[in-house]
C-alpha cells in the first residue's frame, strides 16, 4: 500500500539528504484530512489513543520518506521516539520490534504532550545509505 504524502503544518521537509547521511522529520500519525490514526471516539464523549496503530502508521511515514531519499528502514542508524504515556511502551514497543532488527541506536523520551492532544507518539530517523549505493542492498553484507 503506498503512502499519502502528507504536508507537513510547519515550513520544513519530511526529509533531508546530507551526503550520505538522512535526517527524517518528526512523523505523526496525522493523515492527509487531518484526523489522527489510531483514535476512537467512544459514546460517552472519551477518547482512546492505540499507541500500536499510530507507531505502526509513522513507522510507515518514516518508510515512505526514506524510500523517496533512495533508502529503506534496514538504512537506519538512529532513531528517537517520543511517547506521551510511557504506560504504553510495550504496545510501542511490541509494533517497532516489526519494523527494526536492532541495528539502529535508539533513545525514547516521554513527552508531556505533542502537537494534538490524540497524538501519542512521534518518531524522528537518521539513516545513513551512502551516495549511488544500490537500493535495498543490506549494509551489513
Amino acid at each position: 500500500m503506498a503512502m499519502q504524502k502528507i504536508q507537513p503544518l510547519g515550513k520544513y521537509p519530511s526529509f533531508c539528504r546530507a551526503g550520505d547521511f538522512i535526517f527524517v522529520s518528526g512523523m505523526s500519525a496525522r493523515q492527509a484530512d487531518g484526523a489522527i490514526a489510531g483514535v476512537t471516539q467512544l459514546e460517552d464523549g472519551s477518547v482512546v489513543c492505540d499507541i500500536q496503530i499510530q507507531t505502526r502508521v509513522v513507522i510507515q511515514k518514516i518508510q515512505a520518506a526514506l524510500q523517496e531519499a533512495g533508502a529503506g528502514l534496514s538504512d537506519c542508524v538512529a532513531i528517537t521516539s517520543y511517547l506521551t504515556d510511557m504506560g504504553q511502551f510495550d504496545g510501542y514497543n511490541k509494533i517497532y520490534a516489526e519494523f527494526f532488527d536492532g541495528r539502529a541506536t535508539r533513545t525514547t523520551v516521554g513527552v508531556q504532550q505533542l502537537p494534538h492532544a490524540h497524538m501519542v507518539v512521534e518518531l524522528t530517523a537518521t539513516a545513513y545509505k551512502p551516495v549511488g549505493a544500490s537500493f535495498g542492498r543490506d549494509k551489513n553484507a
